[in-house]
């Protein structure tokens, strides 16, 4: 099951790179959002599950809510310690993950509304291995909304990756994956 992430950690004076979400990505949220019936935030708390369509593939997907019905976010850091935080404000978190390097998650915008929720993060991180630094950078897009036939979820993931060295730094070309489906309660 792939992990979608929603806050990281830089360095000081670090620069996330953001890359923007395209139009019809947003027209196709706003449509999502806009056609889920009102419910109170407590409906959303908890833990949904289930397998989406990623791409076109069968993937699994897990995300949990808060009690206000703000998204949690878990990570673990390079203690071993495992820590959560709920995404119910713009701001930026930066840590240290297991094997080193820094990650940083930012979480651009959060639109809260009876029945759903809906935010945008970006993350980025940043390594060295044997001298070459690696560079790794992402946005996503999420949208939750209550629907009868249980949580509809869409959530629009673009990456790119960088490695370099003192000549400079190469990337592969953007990524783009789409998660799409209903999750179902859990917990």
């Amino acid at each position: 099951m792939r992990a979608i992430s929603a806050w990281s950690i830089s360095a000081p004076g670090e620069t996330l790179k953001r890359l923007r979400i395209g139009g019809i990505a947003v027209a196709t949220l706003a449509l999502a959002v806009l056609s889920a019936p009102p419910a109170s935030a407590t409906d959303l708390t908890g833990t949904w599950e289930g397998t989406v369509s990623m791409n076109g593939q069968a993937s699994g997907f897990r995300v949990a809510f808060s009690d206000d019905g703000y998204a949690l976010y878990s990570y673990k850091d390079n203690k071993g310690l495992t820590r959560t935080v709920e995404l119910s404000t713009s701001g930026r978190l930066q840590y240290v993950p297991p094997g080193g390097g820094v990650r940083t998650v930012g979480v651009d915008s959060i639109v809260k509304r009876a029945g759903g929720v809906s935010y945008v993060l970006y993350v980025g991180f940043e390594g060295t291995n044997h001298g070459y630094l690696t560079q790794n950078y992402s946005s996503e897009q999420h949208s939750y909304a209550l629907t009868n036939e249980g949580l509809q979820m869409h959530v629009v993931w673009r990456g790119a990756s960088y490695f370099g060295d003192r000549g400079g730094s190469t990337g592969g070309p953007q990524q783009v994956q789409i998660y799409e489906g209903v999750l179902q309660k859990s917990e």
